[in-house]
């Protein structure tokens, strides 16, 4: 399913330059210009919320600085979430805006208590390929200076999610103090669209300075403390009051609706799917998210619906079309350190999920709450147990008790607790 604005002879052409061009290329053409613009293309800018800037409270918690790894208007994940969650708990949030489509040039109120800070001379395209040096770093390290002023921004959180951050988060600390944490979301460096070795080298450097280390896995959190980070463990999560009203699944007998949510790119299995596909044309297999990987070859069977990127607003009314949801993920480094907000997110609407034997989702089949497979045929018998089973109302007690609400008071708790420089990761 495309977007209308890529419809028409233009839009097959953006889309197939999508296709076969080199991400790393077109990183370095949109740093440039936009494509879509050059072929006449009206691609409608991101919906963003109008609300007022935080004011600060007279004796309330640190602010924090979100150096983000997505921009605010990019897909609705870990960062967006965490963000609004603290700024519930009463921190006022400023969210690194990354200049490029739909980011605002002045700082802008996004939601109750979040503000995004636009980061003068990084763009959305560099943290995944570029290191953060000069001159880019001083314009970022001036236009946060003005903003601290502006906003009379005290000892703040420096909450950075990338490696890219590190020379910037660093530099910061050094001139204004606060608290430096390093939240680490993935092991960027085994994404197969960045660059590995400056993001090793900066996250060493992170992880080395940081006063707390926190990780979204098991898996993380070993190598990190492997590199001698004091690392915490602080999961993904779901929001649960968007999710809970989804009903139950119809547990029909026979023909099921097998879904997916989220990104399609390098690491979805596509050939697993296929032989799925094959092994059950009665069943049909709904895929909501865009595919970003180049060299995908989507199946061409009736019973394999792609969707399309779809807004978060609607993702309960997809989830409640499924009886069960697959994460039919290769295994790599990658996946092996990923815990997916999908897995929470089908939880709380209350649908068993079947996945690959992903190393991080191990302790989750242990308890029940989530069925490991490897190929085909057992994907097949899984998701039949998965859709006879009665695990609705656990999956959901699960789900409540791992919200983002959840994640941000334990992470106030240990930023809180922090007498000192170094402590956080020790205490």
């Amino acid at each position: 399913m495309r977007p209308d604005w890529e419809s028409g002879l233009r839009g097959r052409i953006y889309a197939f330059g999508r296709r076969v061009v080199p991400l790393s290329w077109r990183r370095a053409v949109r740093r440039r210009m936009r494509p879509e613009r050059l072929l006449g293309l009206r691609k409608p800018p991101p919906v963003l919320s109008t609300l007022p800037l935080p004011d600060r409270s007279p004796g309330g918690p640190a602010d924090v600085l979100v150096l983000p790894v997505i921009a605010w208007t990019y897909r609705r994940q870990r960062p967006q979430q965490l963000a609004e969650a603290l700024a519930r708990r009463g921190r006022r949030v400023f969210y690194g805006s990354l200049a490029g489509d739909g980011e605002p040039g002045e700082p802008a109120g996004v939601a109750p208590g979040v503000a995004l800070l636009p980061i003068p001379g990084v763009r959305r395209e560099d943290p995944a390929d570029r290191r953060l040096v000069e001159p880019s770093l001083s314009r970022a390290l001036a236009g946060i200076e003005a903003a601290r002023a502006r906003f009379g921004i005290a000892d703040a959180v420096l909450l950075a999610q990338s490696p890219f951050w590190a020379p910037l988060a660093l530099a910061l600390r050094d001139r204004f103090g606060g608290t430096l944490v390093y939240d680490c979301l993935d092991a960027h460096e085994a994404f197969g669209k960045n660059r590995p070795g400056v993001l090793a080298e900066a996250e060493a450097a992170l992880v080395r300075c940081a006063d707390l280390v926190t990780a979204t896995s098991e898996p993380l959190r070993r190598r990190l403390e492997e590199s001698g980070a004091a690392a915490r463990l602080l999961p993904n999560a779901c929001d649960f009051a968007r999710f809970a009203a989804v009903p139950p699944p119809s547990r029909r007998a026979g023909a099921l609706t097998v879904g997916y949510v989220g990104a399609v790119d390098e690491w979805f299995d596509m050939p697993l799917l296929d032989a799925l596909a094959a092994r059950r044309p009665d069943w049909t297999f709904e895929i909501v998210g865009g595919v970003e990987d180049a060299a995908a070859r989507p199946p061409r069977r009736p019973n394999v619906l792609f969707r399309g990127e779809r807004p978060y607003a609607e993702m309960p009314d997809w989830h409640a079309r499924f009886d069960v949801e697959i994460i039919p993920f290769q295994l790599s480094p990658l996946t092996h350190a990923t815990d997916p907000v999908k897995l929470y997110e089908a939880a709380a609407c209350g649908r068993p999920v079947v996945a690959t034997p992903m190393e991080a989702l191990r302790p989750f089949a242990e308890r029940g709450l989530v069925r490991l497979a490897d190929g085909a045929e057992e994907f097949e018998r899984a998701i039949e147990a998965a859709a006879a089973s009665e695990s609705g109302p656990r999956l959901r007690a699960f789900a409540l008790e791992n919200t983002w609400d959840v994640r941000a008071a334990a992470l106030d708790q240990w930023l809180t607790r922090a007498g000192t420089r170094g402590n956080v990761g020790r205490a």
